[in-house]
């Protein structure tokens, strides 16, 4: 037994359908990483029932459905299917002479999932049976995953001894074993569940004749509870009628009080109002007086700091002109220092300038001494300078030539060699270009005879996929009609079982009828003398069902006994059960009487009723002289005609009896007969619909039969022509790629050639070059020499002139800084006697405004000292004036104070009053709730009688009513 083929759709990364088959022998799975090789592993453990997504390297099994790309929807289902060839007949069971086995799986995104072996949907444990000894199954050691080939090595020894038993092939029977094991323990737990019960249900029943000694001593102890109850209730009803008229009294009495009191509180609260607003009054009073002390206050604080600013004022300006005297005396004393320092200064700048005069005169002389050397420095710079680069070019032009020379040689070594290299490449590659011309050939000759035999198999393949979309279209008709045959075959059969289960359940029937019919522990119905129903024993056309019905009626229902014994003991069966009524026909008893002379124009209903011969007398008893009529309206002539003592009914099922009462209407739309009359004909149809579906299922196994042929075809001639597209491919790449070549070959022989002649010129135009060197290298050194003496003279004239350069250059530095020190210690004289004279002009503007300030200041000591003056005399006014305020606002707030304590006093007085009068109104409220719990009490007690017993409490309460009364006697 092995894999012949795997087929693949919406299975991880496969979207489309990919059928992979594998050949006899070793087969591998070749492929770059990500291509999905490890997912057709995963696909074969998937098919055979593995139920583990973390084995398939997933979170979930949603996760082996197509997921979609950027490209491409996700898809809603996956499928793997898996043919086995099954050569040695190893599969057990049915499967054992089949050749190939089919093995697939369906999961949908929805959750659903579907196995199927060989199309024929099946169980998951099905398909782990067949692999149970095979040596093959997800878990089996037949499919080793990524990372746990070491596994077999580091098992433990119970698994490798599992791994044993799978490949010996007796796994099937230990499972076998142990789900018989577990069988034979579940009939065990329900053996001992059914002795539990036996054993419950006896206690139970023991329970229960205890229950019912209780529920009769029950009902003796409920009735005397109920007399009491009335007692105890009638008695606390009349204690309750007294209490509510005391309880109304007190509350009279308490009424009254609160009236009082509250008309005293209204009054002492009306005055502490009017004593509020007074006191209020009183407020504002002191509240202007306080405004008016505060505002005499202020002022004479703003005047006692307005005469102490003063005084600090006064202080400060003479203090100010203290400083600015002492400020005059010292600008004086630094003025006289100054004017002898000014004397010294100028007679430094007179002798610095003399200095000065000297120094410009040596300075000139020099500068002439300096500029005749530099112009002859500067002859005898340029003439080494031309000298030297003269001299410098004739070294690089000689060295230029040396390496140009060793260059040219160099390069007619590399062309001779080059020539030889490219006259061999050019000759080997002249042969290339004749062998691969000769293979194009021949590979042309090659791809024309497979391109013909592509074009054949492309027409078979076409023509098979017509067949097989004819094929297609047939099988879906054919599967429709499968479908619509099974679905109107589960229809009528479960039409058909409602209907029986109803039948035999008697439903619709009379409880008397449903009870003897159902009776067990009946002896008449267990012996068979119970015959059954008047309805079972007739059969009548359907037209005639409605007539049949009408006239019969609830006598269909009429059981039939043997004798009327048996009637006897199954009417005193259901007076034992009190399960309704029936009414029985003893078949022995009847005498056959009851024949009808019949009508000369309308047939006898009972002619037209289907019984057997023995319940003939049952109906010729039941519808003896009853006839049929078209309509109602024949019927009633007929029975005016027929001296009006026959009874006839119409197909509807209208009926005129022989006192002429006229019934009729619409009957129920299934009757008893209607109801059998449909049980047989759905008995019919399902057997018929039975052969149509295993007609379909023939014809549909045909018309698959026929598809798997044309699809083995197909995939034969695919198979082929993929082969040939493939070689034709591989000699279109071998074709081109000889072309490629070829062209490559002729273009590089072509630049072989012409490199070959370029090389030829450039051999010969280097060897022109080396003889013309080789002259002007001679010449060069000639001159070189003659240039190299000239220049060695010409640097020993220019290092001694640049010597006496710098000597002369020395000494005019030296007279150049000897001249700016002099300069700038003058300039420095020149700034301090301008600062002197700047100080003496700033000096005398500050004597200045020193001697207008000290004025202003003595003016303003004269006029604080006025102002200082006047303001005392004010703050002696205003000091009166606040202590007269002062004494007033006493005055005012003494007279308030004893106002206010008299207004507390009534206050507390109020306070009292209210504590009084709400200890009144919860005592009133008390005794309210008191009269409402006994208005409640009394209202229950009412109803309590009403429900119990049916009667007005507030009525009766008095025939009750006992002088003896305990209540504790009572409920004990």
């Amino acid at each position: 037994m092995r894999i012949k083929r795997l087929s693949i759709m919406g299975f991880k990364s496969f979207k489309d359908k990919v059928d992979i088959p594998f050949p006899a022998g070793i087969s591998a799975v070749v492929g770059p990483n990500g291509c999905g090789k490890s997912n057709i592993a995963d696909a074969i453990r998937w098919a055979m029932g593995e139920q583990s997504a973390r084995q398939l390297r997933g979170r979930n099994m949603e996760d082996v459905i197509f997921s979609g790309t950027g490209d491409f929807k996700p898809l809603g289902m996956a499928e793997v299917s898996i043919v086995f060839e099954n050569g040695n007949g190893s599969l057990p069971g049915e499967f054992a002479g089949e050749e190939e086995v089919a093995v697939t799986r369906r999961l949908y995104r929805s959750g659903e999932s579907e196995y199927m072996l060989n199309n024929v949907p099946c169980r998951l444990k099905d398909v782990q049976e067949i692999f149970m000894d095979t040596g093959l199954g997800n878990k089996s050691y037949s499919i080793i995953s990524q990372g746990r080939i070491g596994s077999i090595v580091e098992q433990k020894p119970e698994e490798t001894r599992l791994m044993i038993e799978e490949a010996a092939g007796i796994t099937r029977f230990k499972k076998k074993e142990a789900e018989a094991r577990r069988k034979l323990e579940l009939t065990r737990e329900n053996l001992n569940r059914v002795e539990d019960i036996l054993s419950e249900v006896q206690t139970q029943m023991r329970s229960l004749k205890r229950q019912a000694g209780k529920a009769i001593r029950y009902k003796e102890i409920g009735a005397e509870i109920r007399r009491l109850e009335l007692v105890l209730n009638a008695n606390m009803y009349n204690e309750l009628i007294s209490a509510s008229g005391e309880n109304k009294k007190s509350s009279d009495i308490l009424i009254e009080k609160e009236v009082t009191l509250s008309t005293t509180l209204s009054a002492l609260q009306g005055r502490i109002e009017s004593m509020n607003l007074e006191l209020d009054e009183k407020d504002q009073v002191i509240s202007g007086l306080n405004n008016t002390y505060l505002s005499l206050k202020e002022e004479f604080a703003k005047k006692e700091s307005a005469l102490e600013s003063m005084a600090k004022e006064k202080e400060m300006q003479a203090g100010l002109e203290e400083r600015h005297n002492r400020e005059i005396e010292d600008i004086r004393k630094r003025l006289v220092a100054l004017g002898e320092e000014k004397a010294l200064l100028q007679e430094k700048i007179t002798r610095l300038r003399e200095g000065t005069r000297t120094s410009q005169e040596e300075i000139s002389v020099i500068e002439g001494r300096i500029k005749g050397r530099k112009e002859l420095l500067t002859e005898i710079k340029e003439e080494y300078e031309v000298t030297r680069t003269r001299v410098n070019t004739g070294v690089s032009k000689e060295a230029g030539l040396t390496k140009e020379l060793d260059y040219l040689n160099k390069r007619i070594l590399e062309i001779t060699d080059r020539k030889t290299r490219i006259e061999s490449e050019k000759n080997e590659l002249d042969a290339n270009i004749q062998t691969l011309v000769e293979t194009s050939a021949r590979k042309g000759e090659l791809r024309e005879a497979l391109s013909q035999k592509l074009n054949e198999i492309g027409k078979d393949i076409l023509e098979s996929e017509e067949q097989a979309t004819e094929l297609e279209s047939i099988r879906k008709s054919a599967e429709n009609e499968l479908k619509t045959a099974e679905n109107e075959y589960n229809t009528v059969k479960t039409r058909l079982s409602g209907m029986k289960s109803l039948n035999e359940n008697y439903e619709g029937y009379q409880v008397g009828v449903r009870t003897i019919m159902k009776a067990n522990d009946l002896a008449a119905k267990n012996e068979g003398r119970v015959l059954g129903l008047v309805a079972d024993i007739i059969k009548v056309d359907s037209k005639y069902e409605q007539a049949v019905e009408a006239v019969l009626s609830d006598r269909l229902q009429y059981i039939l006994v043997e004798n009327q014994e048996d009637g006897k003991e199954a009417v005193r069966y259901l007076k034992d059960k009190a399960r309704g009524r029936g009414s029985f026909i003893s078949v022995s008893d009847i005498n056959g009487n009851g024949n009808g002379h019949g009508h000369n124009e309308h047939p006898l209903l009972k002619d037209l009723v289907s019984v057997p011969e023995k319940y003939k007398p049952v109906v010729n008893m039941l519808m003896g002289d009853i006839a049929l009529a078209e309509n109602l309206d024949q019927a009633v002539d007929a029975w005016r005609s027929n001296g009006r003592n026959t009874t006839l009914v119409t197909p509807d099922g209208d009926l005129i009896d022989r006192h002429g009462i006229i019934s009729g209407g619409k009957l129920g739309a299934h009757g008893l007969l209607a109801k059998k009359r449909e049980i047989t004909e759905l008995e019919e149809k399902v057997t018929l619909l039975i052969k149509k579906v295993s007609e379909a299922k023939d014809r549909l196994d045909n018309i698959l039969f026929q598809e798997e042929e044309l699809k083995v075809v197909l995939s034969r001639l695919r198979e082929e022509k993929y082969k040939c597209q493939d070689q034709l491919n591989e000699l279109d790449k071998v074709i081109f790629q000889l072309s490629n070549k070829l062209d490559q070959f002729e273009r590089l022989s072509e630049r072989l050639a012409k490199e070959l002649e370029e090389r030829i010129h450039e051999e010969a135009k280097h060897t022109e070059a080396i003889d013309r060197n080789k002259n002007e290298q001679i010449q060069c050194g000639e001159k070189k020499q003659r240039e190299e003496e000239y220049l060695l003279q010409k640097k020993r004239e220019l290092d001694e002139c640049e010597r006496e350069f710098d000597e002369i250059r020395e000494e005019l530095e030296g007279a150049k800084m000897k001249f700016r020190v002099s300069v700038e210690e003058g300039k420095g004289l020149v700034r301090e006697i301008e600062r002197i004279d700047n100080y003496h002009e700033e000096a005398q503007h500050r004597l200045d405004k020193i001697t207008e300030d000290i004025k202003e200041c003595q003016a303003k000591q004269r006029s604080f000292a006025e102002k200082e003056d006047i303001l005392r005399e004010n703050i002696s006014r205003y000091y009166e004036k606040l202590r007269d305020a002062r004494e007033i606002m006493d005055n005012a707030q003494q007279e308030r104070n004893l106002f206010h304590a008299e207004m507390r006093e009534n206050e507390k007085r109020l306070e009292g009053l209210r504590e009084e009068l709400d200890i009144l109104k919860e005592k009133i409220s008390i005794t309210r709730m008191e009269q409402s719990k006994i208005d409640v009490r009394m209202e229950t007690l009412v109803e309590q009688a009403r429900e119990k017993a049916n009667l007005n409490l507030a009525e009766i309460f008095m025939d009750y009513l006992d002088e003896n009364y305990n209540e504790q006697t009572v409920r004990e």
